[in-house]
């Protein structure tokens, strides 16, 4: 389990979620690597001194190709699977969950992919000119 300890200037510092009590100034705390690929980016590397855990392995397991054919599956990770749908010129309207932007990729890769994926792109080109016009 990975150990974050806390080595800010201040003797304490607000709690990063809500389940957890606040951090100590050189207080070790066990948190699961689940926790870490989550809230790592809000540490800061001069507050937090972060053992047994690295970035690139969250990196590494945000993202697996199952089919490994390069098409976004249940293994990717939502912001993958919005950069690849990017690549065919596809941006979701508003939010998009994980199922919703693996509806869009099955859109794109079906027989009809071509035309229906013709269709999203002149949504998506509408609807940023009509945001472009209301600003």
């Amino acid at each position: 389990m990975p150990i974050v300890t806390y080595i800010g200037r201040s003797h304490q510092r607000r709690a990063t979620d809500s389940k957890m009590r606040d951090w100590e100034q050189n207080r070790p705390v066990e948190v699961t690597s689940a926790w870490l690929d989550h809230y790592a980016p809000r540490l800061g590397e001069e507050d937090f001194r972060i053992e047994g855990w690295s970035a690139d392995d969250a990196e590494a397991r945000s993202t697996t190709d199952k089919g490994g054919d390069g098409i976004p599956d249940e293994g990717w990770a939502r912001k993958d699977i919005a950069k690849w749908l990017a690549t065919y010129d596809i941006k979701p309207r508003g939010y998009a969950t994980k199922t919703q932007l693996l509806e869009l990729v099955e859109t794109v890769m079906g027989p009809d992919g071509v035309a229906e994926t013709e269709e999203l792109v002149a949504e998506s080109q509408e609807e940023e000119t009509q945001k472009g016009d209301e600003e």
